[in-house]
Parts: C-alpha cells; sequence; structure tokens
C-alpha cells in the first residue's frame, strides 16, 4: 500500500479499511467509513463516501464517489458523471 499527497494536501481515511495488495491513495483525499479497495486499485484526489467498494484494478480519480457505491474491477473513473452512474452496492 502506498500513500502518496501532493504537497500542501493531505489524505483522510475512516475506520475499517479493507484493502488488498499494491493500492495507491494520492491526495488530495478523503475517505469515509468502510471502505473495501481491491488489489492494484489507484484512488487519487477524490472524496469517498462511508460503504464503497473499489475492485481490483479499478482507477478513480477527481470525483465524488456517494455512500454505498461499487466501483467495478479494471473501471476509470474520471468524471463527476460517471461517477454518478455508479449503482449502489
Amino acid at each position: 500500500m502506498t500513500f502518496h499527497a501532493l504537497k500542501g494536501t493531505s489524505i483522510r481515511i475512516g475506520r475499517n479499511l479493507n484493502s488488498d495488495d499494491n493500492i495507491v491513495f494520492h491526495g488530495p483525499l478523503e475517505v469515509g467509513d468502510n471502505l473495501t479497495i481491491g488489489d492494484d486499485a489507484i484512488l487519487f484526489r477524490s472524496q469517498v463516501g462511508n460503504n464503497v467498494t473499489i475492485g481490483n484494478q479499478a482507477i478513480v480519480v477527481g470525483v465524488t464517489l456517494r455512500d454505498g457505491v461499487h466501483v467495478p474491477e479494471k473501471a476509470v473513473i474520471t468524471t463527476q458523471q460517471q461517477a454518478d452512474t455508479l449503482r449502489q452496492a
């Protein structure tokens, strides 16, 4: 697991992080409680709600993920429109 933040930014992660190997958390980043994130996933410059699942090899950049959404395996989410169409887990 790698944590990296741009100068002057931070990473905040809530309680109950469930992660696999090779995850990259890149700030600025704010994550709610009960995040499950799969192997080789990247999370950057985003706000993540509670009870979110991010699949293996998914990339999430510059969006807000609402509570309870599921990002599918290998998805690339880089616009808020894409994030808003994700289904609840």
